[in-house]
């Protein structure tokens, strides 16, 4: 009988004793994860736009600066401080022929190295730029930009017909109105009794500026989805009887 109470005390010691031990272990803190060491990653510096750079605007050594870029997430074709050292200050004084934004890459193509005029640095080969008078009334209310794409109306006195219009040239680009081009603008709309400068070839600003003489130009906007770059550019709809070295012609816009 004592034997069986030896037994029964020293089964209870041990549970209490194991019981004890899961506490204990079950309190204690964890262990800190080893920390691992951060893996290099190689950097390359590229030059970037240090503020928004508008269209058209004479970028200076200020709007530019150096900032590192992992290299494998470098963009191809811009301009590394490796490759081109003093490209920050050989671009001063360029002209941007596309906004430029805050942190961008800045690339050599997007720039314009010329000491001609910059309407004349954007225009593409083969292109002229000429100016039409308008009015509110005649662009949409004031809500044609520069860089929307326009067709051109002539409305004029027909002797038998009386007052006719009839669209003269189709899908043109608007390069400003008055001496705003697109970047610059800093309103949804501009005023009217402005002048817009149109984006076309020889034969075409010849139709134009007689058109001007012979009545009224208007503009009508087109949708962005109907006057985009690879749309049908620029095709003229009913001839216009010109006169050029005394011999009277239709012209054709192509």
């Amino acid at each position: 009988m004592k034997y069986a109470r030896l037994v029964v005390l020293g089964v209870a010691l041990g549970a209490g004793v194991l019981a004890a031990r899961i506490v204990m272990n079950a309190s204690a803190p964890a262990p800190e994860p080893v920390a691992s060491a951060p893996i290099p990653v190689e950097k390359t510096e590229i030059l970037v736009a240090a503020k928004d750079i508008n269209l058209g605007a004479k970028i200076a050594g200020s709007d530019m600066t150096w900032a590192a870029w992992p290299s494998n997430a470098v963009p191809r074709g811009v301009v590394t401080r490796q490759d081109n050292a003093g490209a920050d200050e050989a671009f001063a004084g360029r002209i941007a022929k596309a906004p430029i934004y805050a942190g961008e890459p800045i690339r050599s193509e997007r720039l314009i190295n010329t000491d001609k005029g910059f309407m004349a640095a954007i225009l593409p080969k083969g292109m002229r730029a000429i100016a039409v008078s308008v009015e509110a009334e005649t662009t949409a209310g004031g809500f044609i930009l520069p860089g929307d794409k326009v067709d051109v109306i002539l409305t004029k006195t027909d002797e038998v017909r009386g007052v006719v219009s009839e669209t003269i040239l189709e899908n043109v680009r608007v390069l400003a109105i008055d001496g705003t081009t697109a970047g610059e603008q800093d309103q949804k709309n501009l005023s009217p009794k402005r002048t817009a400068t149109l984006e076309l070839g020889l034969e075409q600003s010849e139709i134009v500026a007689q058109a001007q003489q012979l009545g009224t130009i208007a503009l009508a906007l087109r949708s962005a989805q109907d006057s985009s770059d690879d749309a049908e550019k620029t095709v003229r709809r009913r001839g216009v009887n010109f006169v050029k070295y005394g011999v009277s012609s239709q012209a054709n816009a192509q």
